[in-house]
């Protein structure tokens, strides 16, 4: 008799395979579940990050657009009374320099006395220099409104110094007047008369003339560079508001 071949031991070794391969399914299996819960909690995180920043972005814009609005007010009253002292102060000058203009002593008292008054304007500049300062800018998405946000922070800086430089200038001029106007000394406390003779004598006064002239220019200039700053201003205005909107 032939005898029975042995079993084949095939099956029993693919028991430990097929364990072996149903547990790599499963570590598998694990490790997207874990892979895909971290990227959603990744992005669930970013996504609040972003929320918390259009949070300040709009914060700071509404703040700096309440900025804004006070600087043009500030500037729309210093240019009104500068011009003033501006106008006055080219009066002066005109009448001094011009042969045979009529000079009247109650004009030229009135005149002087406007010609030596200037505003201390100063701008409202802290959430802008907060902006630029701690790297917040980032945070405004417009890329036309950042451009504007820096622009105008720096003509803030630059218009503060100029407008310290002319000050300078005025407050230098302050002694010479004195010393050859004496009743300019009495002129801002009122009652003062200006005689005829002592007109004729201004007249005649190349000093007198320069320094008035200094006056004037300076004044001038700080006027033309508030409405300078003042056109900047309406044109982040319209910018801060559109975007609000």
């Amino acid at each position: 008799m032939r005898r029975a071949a042995p079993p084949d031991p095939l099956p029993a070794r693919r028991v430990p395979a097929l364990i072996e391969g149903a547990g790599w399914r499963n570590a598998l299996r694990e490790f997207g579940i874990i892979v895909a819960g971290v990227l959603c909690a990744l992005g669930a995180q970013a996504w609040w990050e972003q929320r918390e920043e259009r949070g300040r972005e709009g914060d700071y814009l509404r703040q700096i657009l309440a900025d804004t609005r006070e600087n043009e007010r500030r500037l729309d009253a210093a240019i009104a009374r500068d011009s003033l002292g501006s106008r006055a102060a080219a009066r002066i000058v005109d009448a001094l320099t011009t042969p045979g203009a009529p000079l009247a002593p109650d004009s030229m008292v009135r005149w002087m006395g406007q010609a030596g008054q200037s505003t201390d304007f100063r701008a409202v500049a802290g959430n802008y220099r907060a902006l630029l300062g701690t790297g917040d800018l980032r945070l405004v998405r417009n890329d036309t409104l950042r451009a504007l946000l820096a622009s105008y922070a720096s003509s803030l800086d630059a218009e503060a110094d100029r407008q310290r430089q002319f000050r300078e200038i005025m407050t230098t001029s302050t002694g010479p007047m004195a010393r050859a106007m004496p009743f300019m000394r009495r002129i801002f406390v009122g009652g003062v008369r200006l005689e005829e003779d002592e007109l004729r004598r201004l007249r005649g006064d190349p000093e007198v003339v320069a320094i008035l002239f200094t006056i004037q220019a300076a004044g001038a200039n700080r006027v033309n560079g508030m409405r300078t700053l003042r056109g900047e201003t309406r044109h982040l205005l319209g910018a801060l508001e559109a975007e609000l909107r």
